[in-house]
């Protein structure tokens, strides 16, 4: 099991963010919804102006 967690500003849409594509920079978009195809287990919780965290199990 891996936990990431910051204290950045959040995401305020997170179903938006897990589509393939979506990226708030200049990136490929490949991040989120990458991460949650590699892995067996996936959450993630977000709360704008206080942050993330991002829980997965690779394999059980």
């Amino acid at each position: 099991q891996l936990i990431f967690s910051d204290k950045g500003p959040g995401i305020p849409d997170i179903d938006k963010a897990l589509q393939d594509g979506f990226t708030t920079g200049d990136g490929l978009g490949l991040g989120l919804g990458g991460a949650k195809r590699l892995v067996h287990e996936f959450a993630i919780d977000s709360k704008v102006g206080q942050g993330t965290k991002v829980e997965i199990i690779r394999w059980r």
